[in-house]
């Protein structure tokens, strides 16, 4: 995470020197600022202030034919390399899970945990399920193997003749559990994002559902939506 350095002012004792305060109301002071997520604090190095450089997430980027790489482009777009870890297995469908998916609970799906970096810090968590009862024994059965590797969605299904034309995401907010905590490495006071998204074939089918976690200090989201005008 980026940081501009406080002056040396901004030190616990600095502070109640500087302002004729006790040194507990100093340091209450500077829990607050971290609870909100204003600062950050290093043992033995002082306060510094969190730099807000957040990377933007362009829903239009993730949902084209030939999509590239849309985190990459991200990325790329706000000067950060971009890098990625991924690793897929097959798994029984949870309640929630087979409800988005419209199939049965604990019928097959194939899941891949992603997590995607910029510049080396974790910025976003995606668990994705996609229906085995489509994909099995496809060439595009495991996302990140064969000829449509990283594809993205749109390409991938469109190559077995399953060509997705709706996606649905719902957003929400909250804060972190600890394992996410620690995953995404965190600061207090940081919330995450959630994004619930499922993909539609023509004829309704779901394709793929997907929960993005996204670190709420380091991206935005941007939605550019089209007016019909006939209504």
């Amino acid at each position: 995470m980026s940081h501009v350095a406080w002056p040396e002012a901004s030190t616990q004792d600095a502070l109640s020197e500087t302002f004729e305060v006790s040194r507990i109301v100093a340091r209450r002071a500077l829990d607050i600022l971290e609870a909100e997520g204003l600062i950050d604090r290093v043992r033995g190095g002082g306060a510094f202030v969190r730099r807000y450089q957040p990377l933007v997430r362009r829903s239009a980027l993730h949902y084209k034919s030939d999509p590239s790489a849309p985190f990459a482009e991200e990325a790329l777009a706000s000067d950060r390399v971009p890098k990625y870890s991924h690793q897929t297995y097959p798994e029984r469908a949870a309640a929630d899970i087979a409800a988005r998916l419209r199939i049965s609970v604990s019928a097959d799906v194939m899941k891949t945990d992603y997590v995607s970096l910029a510049n080396d810090e974790p910025m976003m968590i995606v668990h994705s399920y996609e229906p085995l009862a489509i994909t099995k024994g496809t060439i595009i059965e495991r996302p990140e193997e064969g000829p449509h590797m990283g594809a993205g969605l749109v390409n991938r299904f469109t190559a077995i003749g399953k060509r997705p034309t709706a996606v649905v995401e719902r957003l929400r907010a909250r804060m972190p559990r600890p394992s996410e905590t620690k995953q995404l490495q965190l600061r207090p006071g940081t919330p995450v994002m959630i994004i619930v998204r499922t993909t539609y074939s023509e004829d309704g089918t779901p394709l793929e559902t997907a929960d993005l976690l996204l670190d709420a200090h380091r991206f935005e989201l941007e939605y550019a939506l089209k007016v019909d005008p006939s209504q």
